[in-house]
C-alpha cells in the first residue's frame, strides 16, 4: 500500500483528488492539508510515500515545502500554473498535473507512482501488469495478453482479444516497460512477437491485422525473430 497526502489550499481541488485517490486500491490517503505548515506536522507523525502538492499556497508554498521532504518521499505537483513545470523536475517530481486535472491524466500519474514503487522493490524487474482506463473502468492488464499497441497522438491503443483500450502514455516510455517479447516495428506500432501469425514482405500479421514494418525498425525486429 502506497501512503499519500494531499497538500492544497483549494477545497474543491482537495475534494477532487480525494475522489480520484479513493478509486485506487493501491493508494491509501493518510490526510489532506490546506497549507504547508499543516503538511509538515502530518509528515512528522506519519510515514508518507507520495505527496500530491500544490505550488501557490500561503505561508509555505509548494516549492519551499518540497525542499523539506525526505529524498524517499516522491512528489506529484498539482497546480494551475504551467510556468513551474521545468523547475519542478529539478526536484525529481514524478509528475506535474495541470488543473483542472482530469481522471485520465491522474491515472497516468498513478501509473508512474506504481512503477516507481515496483522499481524500489526490484529495480531489474518490469511490471507484470499495466493499469489502464477503459471508459469509466480501471483495468489491470497482463502484458502477455496484448497483441499489439498503436500510437495515437498523446495516447496509445492497446489491442487485447479483439478489444481496444486507450492509455495515456508515450510509445517510447511504454516499450521500455514491457517484457522482452515486445518489439517496436514502426513509429506507430509495438507488437508482441508471441502473437505473430505470419510475415509477408514488410508486414507482420496478428489476428488478421496487417501491421507495417518500417525500415527504421526492421533490422532490430529481424534480429529478435531470428534469435527466437
Amino acid at each position: 500500500m502506497i501512503k499519500c497526502i494531499i497538500v492544497d489550499d483549494e477545497p474543491n481541488a482537495v475534494a477532487l483528488l480525494e475522489k480520484y485517490i479513493a478509486r485506487f486500491d493501491e493508494l491509501a490517503l493518510v490526510g489532506s492539508c490546506y497549507d504547508g505548515v499543516e503538511a509538515l506536522s502530518l509528515l512528522r507523525n506519519h510515514t508518507i510515500d507520495v505527496v500530491f502538492l500544490d505550488i501557490n499556497m500561503p505561508e509555505i508554498n509548494g516549492m519551499e515545502l518540497v525542499k523539506m521532504l525526505s529524498p524517499k518521499q516522491r512528489v506529484v505537483f498539482t497546480t494551475a500554473y504551467s510556468e513551474y513545470a521545468v523547475e519542478s523536475y529539478e526536484y525529481k517530481a514524478l509528475d506535474y498535473l495541470l488543473k483542472p486535472i482530469t481522471f485520465v491524466r491522474f491515472t497516468a500519474a498513478v501509473q508512474k507512482i506504481l512503477e516507481t514503487a515496483q522499481e524500489s522493490i526490484s529495480p531489474k524487474s518490469k511490471p507484470n501488469w499495466l493499469l489502464i482506463k477503459s471508459g469509466t473502468e480501471l483495468l489491470r492488464l497482463n502484458p502477455k495478453d496484448i497483441r499489439w499497441i498503436k500510437g495515437e497522438r498523446e495516447y496509445v491503443s492497446i489491442h487485447v482479444d479483439g478489444k481496444k483500450h486507450l492509455m495515456y502514455k508515450r510509445m517510447k516510455e511504454l516499450v521500455s516497460e514491457l517484457p522482452n517479447t515486445f518489439v517496436r516495428v514502426h513509429h506507430s506500432y509495438i507488437i508482441n512477437i508471441e502473437k505473430i501469425e505470419k510475415i509477408i514482405d514488410h508486414k507482420v500479421f496478428i489476428e488478421g491485422e496487417a501491421i507495417p514494418i518500417s525500415q527504421t525498425y526492421r533490422s532490430e525486429f529481424m534480429k529478435m525473430i531470428n534469435k527466437d
